[in-house]
């Protein structure tokens, strides 16, 4: 049978319902405690029909590197927005990019992965993959990891392109259209995915240290067992953190895949994880914070409900949420009020913004590349 996406799962909602029994809610005025201040903009090329495409930006030695789904990658100073190099593929990019020291890697939703050389963005070497790429490469231990749509993971050589291993899992019939990024610590692999399962998987052979069913979504229907892990995870100390379209977030132990909390919140953006709180954008843009150790649920924020948000992104103790109509909005991390808001483009993005040290940087649909700080 063939694998359905949101997009069907979608046109065929909206046939027998109205389009106009959800509506985002409208912007109000705030009480602003503090200002943005654009550093730079840029504008790239705009993207058309990219839903479910996870471009962004990646930042190392002072450089931020983007990807367009046009198909050009480009470097810049961080600081000032100026070109270093630019590159086009001259094919369609879906992911990316993933960086490490040395090299650059993107992927299209024809599954070609392209790796470049970080320094000049000459073409190092492309592989081939089973199927379209909707999150970026993850570039650790000298090997460059890609989980494509239909449930594999590859990993490859950094030096020669050589497949090294390859892990694969079942996904249903039916999912939501995108993929979680997996994340790398300590040798280690973490995925999770479309079936409601998260593995470990040693980088360097693909050996499996375990594999669990975290999100037993149990229904009578296809739409009711949706339990994807599409958004973001995070590793902090021995606990993993994840989150699903089927209303769950949880902890995780690193070391068994043992649930160590779980809550009825669900998000297809991810979780964002601080040295004492989880935050989140639930599936209907409501933000919460919960307790990292336990799970208990602390403040929620329901202003921007239905603005279709990212997940947050901590910004020295606050945090940042871009929306459907360009907007980052600045939220206070100790209570959630929404203290300043400003407009970085016409469309949604991509991702949350990348936060390094006291600077974000937000990309949005239109092609609006944005680096900014926020000072109270």
């Amino acid at each position: 049978m063939k694998k359905l996406t949101l997009i069907g799962l979608l046109l065929s909602l909206l046939a027998c319902s109205d389009k106009n029994d959800i509506k985002p809610n409208e912007l109000t005025d705030i009480n602003r405690k503090g200002a943005v201040n654009v550093k730079w903009t840029k504008k790239l090329d705009k993207s058309d029909k990219a839903f479910g495409y996870r471009l962004i930006p990646a930042l190392t030695k002072g450089q931020l590197f983007v990807a367009t789904q046009s198909g050009k990658v480009v470097a810049l100073d961080a600081n000032t927005g100026a070109q270093n190099w630019q590159q086009d593929l001259g094919v369609e990019i879906s992911a990316g990019p993933g960086i490490s020291d040395t090299v650059l890697a993107v992927a299209t939703p024809e599954g070609v992965v392209v790796v470049l050389d970080l320094d000049t963005g000459s073409t190092l070497w492309q592989a081939q993959v089973t199927s379209e790429v909707l999150s970026p490469p993850v570039i650790d231990r000298n090997k460059v990891v890609v989980r494509t749509q239909d449930g594999r993971v590859y990993g490859f050589d950094i030096q020669s392109g050589e497949r090294d291993w390859v892990f694969d899992t079942n996904i249903p019939n039916l999912t939501l259209r995108g993929n979680s990024t997996p994340i790398a610590r300590g040798g280690r692999l973490y995925v999770g995915f479309d079936n409601g399962k998260v593995a470990a998987l040693d980088i360097e052979d693909g050996s499996v240290t375990w594999v669990q069913d975290v999100v037993k979504n149990q229904g009578k229907t296809e739409i009711d067992r949706i339990a994807d892990i599409d958004g973001d995870i995070d590793v902090v100390a021995t606990d993993l953190y994840i989150a699903s379209a089927a209303d769950k977030t949880m902890s995780v132990a690193t070391e068994s895949g043992r649930v160590l909390w779980s809550q009825n919140l669900g998000s297809v953006t991810g979780v964002t994880v601080s040295r004492r709180s989880l935050y989140l954008s639930d599936n209907e843009s409501v933000v919460h914070q919960l307790n990292r150790a336990d799970g208990t649920q602390g403040w929620s924020q329901d202003s921007l409900k239905h603005r279709e948000l990212t997940k947050p992104s901590f910004y020295l103790g606050d945090l940042m949420v871009g929306d459907f109509e360009g907007y980052v909005h600045v939220l206070d991390g100790n209570t959630g009020d929404i203290v300043s808001r400003f407009r970085a483009g016409s469309s949604g993005f991509y991702h949350s913004p990348l936060v390094v040290g006291d600077v974000a940087y937000s990309y949005n649909f239109d092609g609006t590349l944005t680096a900014f700080s926020f000072q109270e």
